[in-house]
C-alpha cells in the first residue's frame, strides 16, 4: 500500500539536468518517463496567456477583508469578482495588478517583462475556463520557475516546489505567528530557472464552471538571487496513463466507540465492496506476522464515498478489554494495509485532548499545515504530559475547503507511526466541513442521530458517547435549531440515565458563543448563544468546549445567559482557577492546534463575559483530566508545553448515605447476632471506612461500598431463641433467621431494634392477644417477667 497518496506527477529539469522534488505534501512524486503517451490534454493556458502581476514588494493581501478580518493570508488567490477588497469576502478584485504575458525575470538578460529586483516576492493570477468542472479527471501543469513557488487554484493550494520545510511565517519556523507572503526563502538554491512538468489528478472539487483563477507565489532566496516565471502550458484531462495511480487503501482513522471498550475504524478503498477488519491482542501474535487464527473478522459497511473512485469502509471492535494492546489490519478482497497497534486505556478516571481547528489548508500553505499539526498530535507519542491521553476531541473545522481531500489526506496524517493509528478520535463537524459528504465518509462515529444533521447529502447529525464516567454530547451546530440540539440531549440523558457511572456531561460543538475574537459577534454566533446557554442550563451541563473563533477564552462561570462575575474572580480581581460545586458553566473556546491561523482580540463583544482570553499566534492544545471528583483543564503552547490557562471544577461526592449507614452498623449489638454473618458484616464495615477516610476515591467506589454494606447489613442472622416448651426446636440453630420463625409475614425487623430476644417476641406478633402473651410470659423465664410485671403495676396505679 503507498501511504503516501500521490496524486502528481513532476519532472524537473535545470541545465539539462533531470531531478525530482516535492509536490505539495506528497513526499514521494513519481518521474515521467519517455515511454508514457505524449497526449497531455485540453491545452486551457500557455506562453501566450495574460497574466496579471504584483512585483511593488507590496502584500496582496494586505486590505483584503479575508486577512483583516479572518487571518487569512491568501484571498488573493481567489476567484475574481469586482468590488472593493475590504468587503469582498470569498473573492479578489485585481483590477489594479498589471498585466503582460511571456517569461517574468528580475534578471536583465532575461527577455520578457523586468520584475523589480527588490521584491522578496512575486505574485500572479491567470484565468482559464472550464465549461464543466465535474468532467475534469486530471490536468497536466508545465512552467519555469525560480528560486520557491507555491500554486494555486481558486484560492486552494495545488502544490509547492522548493518551499522551506516550515513555510514562510513571520517568526521563521513551522510553529509560526502567520504566513509571512513576503518571506524570503528556499530548499535549494539554484543558479538556473527549473521547469516543473506537473500532473495531477481528482482536482474537480478545486476546479468551477465558468472562469476559473490559477495563482502563483514566487519567492527568492535571499535578496542577491533572482526570480523567474514562465507559463508554458495548463491542460485537461491528458491521457489516463499520465495520471498518477490511486492508492488501493487509504485515509485509515481510528475513533471513539459508544463506550471505552469499543473503537471505530474508518478507510477509504477502490474496492466497493469486500471490506474487513483483524483485530487481535498484541500478546497473541509472534513476530511480524498477523496472528490470523486468533483474530476476530469483522465485516465493514462500506458506501460510495464523495471522493472520486473511492468507497468508505466502517467497522467496529467491540469487547475490548482495558489496559490492552491490540494488533489490528483493514482490507478489501484480501489486500491488506499495514499492521497497526492502539492500547486500550483505564476505565476509571482518565484524560483526552481537546484540538481547536487544525483547518489545514486555512493559512495559503498545506505543507506547512499539516507540519503544524503533525507536531501537536506526535506530543502524543514524544511527551510526558500525554503519554496517558485515552482520545482526541476535536472542535471542528479539520480542513479549509471541505470538498478537498488532499486537505483531508493532510488532516489525518497517515505517515508511519503516526498517531492517528494508535490514539481514536472524536470528531464535531465545523461551517468548513458540513458541505458534502467527506465530513461523513471519513470518520465513524457512534449514536449519530438525524436530529441536528445539515441535510441530505451534508453532514450528519448529533451524536454521544460514554467514557468511563462521562457522557460525552457532540452537537453539529451547523443546525441552528435549538429544539433539535435539546431532543437530542433529552433523549440521550434518558437512554443513559440507568448508568450510575456518569459523574460528567460535557457538550462539544464548533461555533463558540462565549468567545473573543471575529466571530464573537457575529448575528448568527448571538442568535446560538440566547437560545443554548439557557437550555445548556436546564440540563445539567457542566463543560462546553467549542473552537471556530481561533483565540483561547475562558468564560466566566455563567448561569444561562447571566455572568456570575463575583464567583468567577478572587478578591484581587484575577479569575479564579478552581471552584467546587459551581451552580454555572464553564464554556472553553480553544486556539488553532495547527497554527494554521489565528483570529485577533474584537472590541464589539456583546456582553461581559470573560474570565481568561490569550492570542500569542501559537499554536494550542488543551488536556482535560477527569475522575469522578475532579475535572482539571490545562491549555498548553505547543511550541514549549508552558501553560496557558488551568481550571479545575472540583465535584464533592456524595458520601451521605454511606456515613450514615456506616453510624447504624457501628450501633448494632454483636451479641445478637450469629458469628458468621457479623463477621462478614465487619469486613464490609471495614472497607467502608477505610474506603471513606480515603482522598482519591470516587463514586463508583463509594456506591460499591454502600451496596457491599447494605448486604452484609440485610444478611444478618439473630441468634435463635429456645422456647422451654417447644420440643421440636433446636437449640442453639444459628442458621435460623428469627424473622422468619417468629413472623409469619415475614416482616423484617431492623436488626438494631432487637434488644431482647423475649421483648421481640411480643413486639413482633402483631396478631396475638395480651392474654395470650402473658401465658406464654408465664411459662418462659420467670425471674426476668416479675420484673417486668411488676414494673408495670407501678405504673399502672
Amino acid at each position: 500500500m503507498n501511504k503516501n497518496g500521490i496524486i502528481a506527477l513532476t519532472l524537473l529539469s535545470a541545465m539539462g539536468v533531470t531531478s525530482t522534488t516535492s509536490v505539495l505534501n506528497f513526499t514521494n512524486p513519481i518521474v515521467m518517463t519517455q515511454a508514457k503517451s505524449t497526449n497531455t490534454g485540453t491545452v486551457v493556458m500557455d506562453s501566450n496567456t495574460d497574466f496579471r502581476y504584483l512585483d511593488t514588494g507590496a502584500d496582496p493581501a494586505d486590505g483584503t477583508q479575508a486577512k483583516d478580518k479572518w487571518g487569512q493570508y491568501t484571498g488573493w488567490t481567489r476567484a475574481y469578482k469586482n468590488g472593493d477588497n475590504a468587503s469582498l469576502n470569498g473573492y479578489y478584485n485585481d483590477n489594479d495588478w498589471q498585466y503582460t504575458k511571456g517569461e517574468f525575470s528580475t534578471d536583465e538578460t532575461t527577455s520578457g517583462y523586468q520584475l523589480n529586483k527588490d521584491s522578496q516576492a512575486y505574485f500572479f493570477r491567470g484565468r482559464f475556463q472550464i465549461d464543466k468542472a465535474s468532467d475534469i479527471k486530471g490536468i497536466h501543469l508545465n512552467f519555469d520557475y525560480k528560486d520557491a513557488v507555491i500554486v494555486y487554484i481558486n484560492g486552494q493550494q495545488l502544490t509547492s516546489l522548493n518551499v522551506p520545510d516550515e513555510g514562510y511565517r513571520t517568526n521563521g519556523d513551522a510553529s509560526g505567528s502567520h504566513k509571512d507572503n513576503l518571506g524570503y526563502g528556499s530548499q535549494k538554491t539554484y543558479s538556473e530557472k527549473q521547469t516543473a512538468d506537473l500532473y495531477f489528478r481528482d482536482i474537480s472539487d478545486m476546479l468551477v464552471d465558468g472562469e476559473n483563477i490559477i495563482a502563483i507565489e514566487l519567492h527568492k532566496t535571499n535578496a542577491q538571487s533572482s526570480a523567474y516565471f514562465k507559463m508554458n502550458e495548463l491542460s485537461t484531462n491528458p491521457d489516463e496513463n499520465l495520471l498518477p495511480q490511486r492508492d488501493a487503501l487509504k485515509a485509515i482513522s481510528l475513533s471513539v466507540g459508544r463506550t471505552s471498550t469499543e473503537l471505530n475504524l474508518n478507510w477509504f478503498s477502490l474496492a466497493k465492496d469486500g471490506g474487513t477488519v483483524q483485530y487481535a491482542k498484541k500478546s497473541d501474535m509472534t513476530g511480524k506476522e498477523f496472528p490470523v487464527e486468533k483474530a476476530k473478522t469483522v465485516n465493514a459497511k462500506t458506501s460510495e464515498a464523495q471522493a472520486e473512485s473511492y468507497y468508505a469502509n466502517k467497522a467496529t471492535l467491540q469487547n475490548l478489554q482495558a489496559n490492552t494492546e491490540y494488533v489490528y489490519r483493514v482490507g478489501n478482497h484480501g489486500e491488506w494495509s499495514d499492521i497497526y497497534s492502539t492500547t486500550t486505556k483505564s476505565n476509571d478516571k482518565f484524560s483526552f485532548l481537546f484540538a481547536g481547528d487544525p483547518q489545514l489548508g486555512s493559512s495559503g500553505d498545506l505543507t506547512s499545515d499539516k507540519d503544524g499539526w503533525k507536531n501537536t498530535l506526535n506530543l502524543v507519542k514524544t511527551n510526558p504530559l500525554f503519554k496517558d491521553v485515552h482520545f482526541i476531541q476535536n472542535a471542528g473545522d479539520h480542513v479549509e475547503a471541505g470538498k478537498n481531500e488532499s486537505q483531508y489526506d493532510a488532516y489525518l496524517s497517515n505517515y508511519e507511526g503516526s498517531v492517528v493509528y494508535s490514539t481514536p478520535f472524536a470528531n464535531a463537524v465545523g461551517n468548513h466541513d458540513y458541505k458534502g459528504t467527506a465530513y461523513n465518509d471519513h470518520f465513524n462515529l457512534p449514536n449519530v442521530s438525524q436530529l441536528g444533521d445539515s441535510g441530505e447529502g451534508n453532514a450528519q447529525g448529533d451524536y454521544y458517547y460514554v467514557y468511563n464516567n462521562t457522557l460525552m454530547l457532540v452537537l453539529n451546530s451547523n443546525n441552528r435549531s435549538t429544539a433539535e440540539h435539546e431532543e437530542f440531549i433529552q433523549n440521550t440523558i434518558e437512554k443513559t440515565k440507568n448508568n450510575k457511572d456518569i459523574q460528567w456531561k460535557i457538550v462539544v460543538f464548533h461555533h463558540s458563543i462565549y468567545s473573543s475574537a471575529s466571530h464573537a459577534s457575529d448575528t448568527d454566533i448571538l442568535d446560538r448563544r440566547s437560545t443554548l446557554a439557557p437550555m445548556f442550563k436546564e440540563m445539567g451541563i457542566d463543560v462546553v468546549l467549542m473552537g471556530h473563533d481561533h483565540v483561547y477564552t475562558r468564560s466566566m462561570l455563567m448561569d444561562g445567559l447571566t455572568p456570575m462575575k463575583e464567583e468567577s474572580f478572587d478578591d484581587k480581581g484575577q479569575a479564579i482557577s478552581e471552584v467546587t460545586d459551581p451552580t454555572g458553566i464553564t464554556y472553553i473556546t480553544a486556539n488553532s492546534a495547527s497554527g494554521s491561523k489565528y483570529y485577533e482580540f474584537t472590541d464589539k463583544l456583546q456582553g461581559d463575559y470573560i474570565a481568561v482570553k490569550n492570542q500569542e499566534h501559537v499554536a494550542n492544545i488543551t488536556k482535560l483530566n477527569v475522575s469522578d471528583g475532579e475535572l482539571k483543564i490545562v491549555t498548553y503552547r505547543t511550541s514549549d508545553m508552558s501553560v496557558v490557562d488551568e481550571f479545575t471544577i472540583h465535584k464533592t461526592l456524595d458520601k451521605s448515605d454511606l456515613q450514615l449507614l456506616i453510624k447504624e452498623v457501628k450501633e448494632l449489638d454483636k451479641s445478637q447476632y450469629t458469628e458468621e454473618s457479623y463477621a462478614v458484616l465487619q469486613t464490609a464495615l471495614t472497607r467502608a471506612e477505610e474506603l471513606i477516610a480515603k482522598s482519591d476515591i470516587n463514586q463508583k467506589e463509594i456506591d460499591q461500598a454502600l451496596a457491599d454494606l447494605q448486604s452484609a447489613k440485610a444478611n444478618l442472622k439473630t441468634k435463635t431463641v429456645v422456647n422451654p416448651n417447644d420440643n421440636n426446636q433446636k437449640p442453639n440453630d444459628n442458621n435460623q433467621d428469627l424473622t422468619q420463625t417468629e413472623n409469619p409475614d415475614h416482616k423484617t425487623e431492623d436488626p438494631q431494634n432487637i434488644t431482647n430476644p423475649q421483648k421481640t417476641q411480643v413486639q413482633t406478633a402483631d396478631n396475638t392477644s395480651l392474654v395470650t402473651w402473658l401465658a406464654v410470659a408465664g411459662i418462659a423465664s420467670l425471674a426476668g417477667v416479675t420484673v417486668y410485671i411488676t414494673q408495670k403495676k407501678q405504673k399502672e396505679n
